[in-house]
């Protein structure tokens, strides 16, 4: 057989191999994943069961002390730093007295002591230990690089070497809280115990440290104990303080949180009201910036039909303008009389339906069969029937009802036809001046609708503001109401702490309850409110009057685009 049937005939074997060993492998991690699952969960369960048999114990046998497995080599190492503390505090206790009559500490059995500057005690043993580590620390950070291993060598021993090196520097470090508990608790020698001459005496104030020193272990136990007990009274004693006049601070801190509550109510109301203003403002300055628009656009196609009538081109000479027509739409195939649209003024249009009204006063009692003949039109239904059925084909058995919005959309209809009329007029009169090598004049380039520029502010000079202006604007205004509201707020938080403070006076019966009389009740927190608000109304009035002052009067103004940045501005702050 050649090499290439051998590997075709083991590839199926190969991949049955590696097959089983997935699964092998599958099934090993779930059998690890289900283990420590077992094992995390016998845990849990052994850690609650021992806290339940300590619950039980403590309340069958009354003791508030928790179980705890390592409990009696926690009283031995209570023990043993307790009697570090009294040793140490008598080696001290020694080396004070010392410093002041025998530096050199043989009279009290202690080393050398030195007294510094700030009247610390310290040893000469410790000077010389502190100037060894600085000594030793400073040499480790000037050691030059060049002396370190860096020669790459490819040694098995000195890589083995280097891989355990660099493993210890990557090893966890403790904290310094757990290293000052582990050097406290590593067994030492204890210190040679100090003495004090007998024509020596200790400061008053001064517990005898020297006389602890021999204590035994039962003895030091109870000290232990007596010093938990006494923290446990002292946190009891903060306790009962921090719940003493809880009440009355729980009342002066609602009393504070509603004061500052209500003076915010006070400035949002302040603030819709001058939202609703300035809502109004826009709304009246835009419907007399369209109506100017509509003025403006009235007069510019005035101007344009009149140049183009100088040239010779009107409505009526002009080929085209026949074929345009009204277009109205929106009527779903109705039939529109367009001689239906009544063209004249609101007087005449009241004078002529006052007209059309029939006197009920003056109908006979032969009007079901009679029409009572008030006008023209009504003479020429006199020989038709009363009553008619319009039943037209399109109409649906309805009539067009020409209210309001039906003239709306026809007046509307007619407009636009009638400038598309002069468009064409204007375009025939351009393409003369073209064709005659003549510059059309800018009166025949007028738009054709109104054209209306909204938000646009217009300066001092008659100029518009540029976008770079109005972002500057803003800023500086926005810069303006923030230094105003900071002033308002911490106002606001002064009169709220003053209101808080007044309260809990008065339920600790250190000033008279205000609920006696009416003037009682408003003598302080609506006065500070009422000031409150009345500042809030008057900087934010500034604040208005300041950009109304910058402005065009309302008449000559197109837009205001501050009112929506000054919106944008409050809501960001």
């Amino acid at each position: 057989m050649s090499s290439d049937q051998v590997e075709r005939a083991s590839a199926p074997e190969s991949r049955e191999s590696k097959v089983k060993d997935l699964e092998r492998k599958k099934r090993l991690h779930e059998y690890r994943v289900a283990a420590r699952r077992e094992k995390r969960l016998r845990k849990s369960d052994e850690k609650k069961q021992r806290k339940l048999n300590a619950t039980i114990l403590r309340r069958m046998t009354r003791n508030p002390d928790k179980y705890n497995k390592n409990a009696e080599r926690n009283r031995l190492r209570d023990i043993q730093l307790e009697r570090r503390k009294i040793q140490d505090a008598a080696v001290k206790q020694a080396q004070r007295l010392a410093a002041i009559h025998d530096p050199s500490g043989a009279m009290f059995n202690v080393g050398p002591v030195i007294r510094q500057d700030d009247g610390s005690i310290v040893t000469a043993e410790s000077i010389s230990r502190r100037l060894e580590k600085e000594a030793a620390k400073a040499a480790t950070n000037n050691e030059p690089l060049e002396q370190m291993d860096t020669t790459g060598s490819s040694d098995p021993g000195d890589i083995a070497q280097r891989e355990v090196i660099s493993s210890q520097q990557k090893s966890k470090k403790l904290s310094k809280t757990q290293q000052r508990k582990q050097a406290a608790l590593q067994p030492r020698p204890p210190p040679p115990k100090p003495k004090i001459p007998e024509s020596i005496s200790i400061p008053d104030g001064e517990v005898d440290w020297l006389t602890l020193w021999d204590l035994p272990d039962d003895q030091i136990e109870r000290r232990i104990l007596r010093a938990k007990k006494q923290k446990a009274a002292d946190r009891k004693a903060l306790r009962v303080k921090q719940q003493t006049g809880k009440a009355e601070r729980r009342e002066a801190r609602d009393e504070k949180r509603k004061v500052y509550r209500d003076i915010k109510l006070i400035w949002k109301s302040i603030k819709e009201e001058q939202a609703k203003e300035r809502t109004r403002l826009k709304a009246a300055e835009d419907e007399e910036s369209k109506k100017i628009a509509v003025e403006i656009n009235d007069a510019e196609r005035r101007v344009a039909l009149d140049l183009c009538e100088t040239l010779g081109f009107t409505i009526t000479n002009t080929p085209g303008t026949e074929a345009i027509k009204p277009r109205v739409l929106g009527l779903r195939g109705k039939e529109v009389d367009l001689d239906a649209v009544q063209t004249l003024n609101r007087k005449e249009d009241a004078n002529q339906r006052k007209r059309k009204r029939v006197d009920l006063g003056g109908v006979a009692g032969q009007a079901q069969e009679n029409v009572l003949p008030t006008s023209s039109d009504a003479r020429a239904m006199i020989d038709e029937e009363f009553i008619k059925l319009d039943v037209g084909p399109g109409q649906d058995h309805e009539a067009l009802s020409y209210n309001h919005k039906l003239r709306r959309k026809l007046r509307r209809a007619l407009d636009n036809a009638q400038v598309q009329k002069e468009m064409l007029v204007r375009q025939r009169a351009v393409d003369y001046l073209h064709a005659n090598k003549v510059e059309p004049p800018l009166e025949l380039k007028t738009n054709d609708k109104a054209v209306n520029v909204r938000g646009v502010r217009v300066l001092e000079n008659g100029a518009t503001e540029t976008a770079k202006q109005e972002r500057i604007r803003a800023r500086l205004d926005l810069a303006e109401f923030n230094q105003a509201s900071r002033v308002l707020r911490k106002q606001a938080k002064q009169c709220a702490i003053e209101a808080g403070l007044r309260k809990h006076a008065e339920l600790a019966g250190r000033l008279p309850l205000r609920n006696s009389s009416t003037e009682a009740e408003t003598s302080l927190l609506p006065a500070h409110i009422a000031a409150g608000a009345a500042e809030a109304a008057a900087l934010l009035a500034a604040i208005e009057q300041r950009r109304d002052a910058k402005e065009w009067p309302l008449s000559l103004r197109p837009g205001k685009a501050s009112l929506e940045d000054d919106d944008e501005s409050e809501d960001s702050t």
